[in-house]
């Protein structure tokens, strides 16, 4: 299982912040996070934005593919992403799962 990170993936690096905050989760251990700076959102909005750019060039067929293969890869990897929300949130594994396919299910409609 993937750890958790203390640190926003941004544009593909691992980027921290000296300022943390602690999660309050319901159950389970306490982590610590860095605090998102509007800096981290400007740099992972400049990132994202060729990416974007690419994607409106795509048919809708090709979009409607790429949804269904992020769909899928939820699915595939739906264990591990429970185990990592449940301990950085402390929210019981079902309401997880519940959310993993209403999520996959919304990106199978739109596809």
């Amino acid at each position: 299982m993937m750890g958790l990170e203390a640190k926003h993936l941004i544009a593909g690096h691992w980027v921290g912040n000296t300022e943390t905050f602690e999660n309050m989760p319901i159950s389970g251990v306490i982590n610590h996070f860095p605090v998102g700076t509007t800096q981290n959102v400007d740099c992972a909005t400049e990132a994202a934005a060729p990416a974007f750019e690419c994607y409106a060039q795509t048919t809708t067929v090709k979009r409607a593919a790429f949804l269904r293969k992020i769909a899928s890869q939820i699915e595939n990897r739906g264990w591990e992403i429970t185990k990592i929300g449940t301990r950085k949130t402390g929210l019981p594994a079902a309401r997880f799962d519940g959310e993993r396919g209403r999520t996959t299910g919304q990106l199978a409609l739109f596809a």
